[in-house]
């Protein structure tokens, strides 16, 4: 067993201890996973974000108690254990200390994330794993897949997801029902956050099968300059609280990061003022915050649609 083995398995185990412990006293078991994540964080993503866990806790009030009890009773201690892990340690630790030696050592910059669309046919499982392969040699160990074509065309997928079992899956869905369909496929699942559009979720039951599951899953709404007002307007933030999860993303439909966007700032307000019971992420410029903690670099988003052009651009 080597180094990381050992630092992974000491992790798991405080995080089962911390799961327990949320059951009846959330609030002082999160107090103390923030101060060790902050104490045992290698990672500049990591120390930035515990040290920002840290400040929001001091709070009495701070509705991230309640985010977190509902998390660990409505969803699996091994979903939640797997894709932590998956995202915390082996992308934003281990992944971003490779990421950072590419740079130093080649001159090569990288995003800690890949971006895919598998709209076109021409994504397998033998290339879609090739794929990944390739870029967890630099380091990438999540993956984000848009929502531009439904389940039925990529039924192949839980395939995946379980051979790279130490890589973290964003799923965007377009087509709630063809995952209804496909359900029995991804339930053994533990590495990835199905994400539905915060319509279609309203008008399934999917939600409630996946809370009886006890499955993680997130929700994200489509944006542009003409409606993101009403995305982020009391109304449409209230529905939230009916979906059963605390995991909002803003889509933005141009596909560009731009920091200083209404959603953006929007996200990062409500990260830090603790003013809704659920965490705000605006997709694209918040890829441009991690990369830049991790490289200094925020580098342009990249979507990666075809692989033989990824592959001849290497």
């Amino acid at each position: 067993m080597n180094t990381q083995d050992v630092t992974r398995s000491v992790i798991r185990l405080e995080l089962s201890r911390a799961f327990r412990g949320m059951e009846s006293n959330p609030k002082r078991t999160l107090r103390k996973l923030a101060d060790l994540g902050k104490v045992c964080a290698r990672g500049s993503v990591q120390k930035e974000i515990f040290g920002i866990f840290q400040q929001c806790l001091r709070y009495k009030d701070s509705p991230y108690f309640s985010v977190m009890q509902n998390l660990v009773r409505n969803v699996s201690a091994e979903n939640l254990t797997t894709f932590g892990m998956n995202l915390g340690y082996n992308s934003w630790t281990d992944g971003a200390k490779k990421i950072r030696a590419k740079k130093d050592n080649e001159g090569i910059l990288t995003s800690w994330i890949q971006i895919l669309d598998l709209s076109q046919s021409e994504w397998t499982v033998e290339n879609l794993n090739a794929f990944i392969d390739f870029w967890k040699t630099y380091g990438v160990c999540t993956y984000a897949l848009l929502p531009s074509a439904s389940f039925s065309e990529n039924t192949f997928l839980p395939e995946v997801f379980q051979k790279q079992d130490d890589c973290a899956f964003l799923w965007f869905l377009s087509d709630v029902d063809s995952f209804c369909i496909n359900m029995d496929d991804y339930k053994d699942v533990q590495n990835v956050m199905p994400i539905f559009k915060m319509e279609a979720l309203m008008e399934s039951e999917i939600h409630q099968i996946l809370s009886a599951h006890k499955k993680l899953y997130g929700v994200y709404q489509l944006y542009n300059e003409q409606n993101i007002r009403e995305c982020i307007s009391r109304k449409s933030l209230g529905l939230l609280s009916s979906l059963g999860t605390p995991f909002l993303f803003f889509l933005s439909e141009d596909r560009k990061s731009d920091t200083s966007s209404v959603a953006s700032r929007f996200a990062v307000d409500t990260r830090m003022k603790q003013a809704y019971p659920f965490l705000a992420v605006d997709f694209y410029s918040d890829i441009t915050r991690i990369n830049e903690i991790i490289s200094g670099d925020p580098l342009p988003i990249h979507i990666t649609e075809r692989m033989n052009r990824l592959l001849s651009s290497v």
